[in-house]
């Protein structure tokens, strides 16, 4: 009772609309259309277009409502989808690398003079002290030993520096030890490429040669390490001091990102040293 009393007009309200709703009439005082009628059916439109448009918000808004959690559902389903597919096109791209990669090497093992071995590079330099070496996969078990040549079907590396029965420390060329004993590939003119520590230079070049930016450099063979004809790098720089020329060479090898090396399994009885 004291609902009542504290909201009459809102019971009040109520009780009209379902007494509007309950409210009798006969089929044929529809069909005269008396004033008492007419004036319920318009009384009526009231309360039942304001249930009517309470009802459809609420259907509306639980309709978006169960719509946006399907969109939502769909897009994570998407996404995933998505990041799947790049996933696996990164797999296969990286697949494809890593045949052409290997379909070179073979095909370098095959042209060989001498017998090769092929490893990968699992680690850099050990130590803070040489900064310019990788350790590789592959050790005396493997048949490799000290100063053996390794290169990549895009040049030369370096050369093994340590040996364990297992693993191997190959010295890079771009080393300040390293040294290769070279030609100029188109000309033939000689010199001895040595390592700066971040890259190379040619040095002991007659000043009267003929060298040019953009020349290929290639291993002479004549030093008794690397065999003839491996490349090395290509001329970037010429400098001229006193009578000779200095060329610097970047090694046609991205030595920093080296994956998979060749071991030639050729023999030299001495190291040849940057003095």
């Amino acid at each position: 009772m004291g609902f009542l009393k504290r909201h009459p007009i809102l019971v009040s309200v109520i009780f009209l609309f379902f007494a509007i709703q309950l409210f009798p009439l006969n089929f044929e005082e529809k069909q005269i259309g008396n004033p008492f009628s007419r004036f319920i059916l318009t009384l009526a439109y009231y309360p039942q277009k304001f249930v009517f448009t309470l009802t459809k918000g609420v259907v509306d808004v639980w309709q978006n409502y169960i719509n946006l959690i399907g969109v939502k559902e769909e897009n994570e389903r998407l996404k995933s989808e998505i990041n799947k597919l790049r996933q696996e096109k990164f797999r296969l791209w990286e697949a494809e690398l890593q045949n052409e990669r290997l379909k070179k090497i073979l095909e370098f093992k095959e042209t060989s003079s001498y017998p090769v071995v092929t490893a990968n590079v699992i680690a850099g330099s050990p130590s803070g002290l040489r900064s310019q070496v990788v350790i590789i996969d592959r050790g005396t078990e493997d048949g490799v030993n000290q100063g053996m040549p390794v290169t990549t079907y895009e040049g030369i590396v370096g050369r093994v520096f340590m040996v364990g029965s297992k693993s191997s420390e190959v010295i890079l060329i771009t080393d300040e030890i390293s040294a290769v004993d070279a030609y100029i590939h188109r000309t033939r003119t000689r010199g001895i490429v040595k390592g700066t520590g971040d890259g190379c230079v040619m040095e002991y070049i007659e000043k009267k040669s003929d060298v040019n930016i953009g020349d290929k450099v290639i291993s002479s063979g004549k030093d008794g390490f690397f065999p003839k004809g491996v490349v090395i790098g290509t001329v970037v720089g010429i400098d001229i001091t006193g009578g000779f020329v200095r060329a610097q060479i970047s090694p046609d090898v991205d030595l920093n990102s080296l994956e998979e090396v060749i071991v030639i399994l050729k023999y030299s009885e001495n190291m040849v040293l940057n003095e």
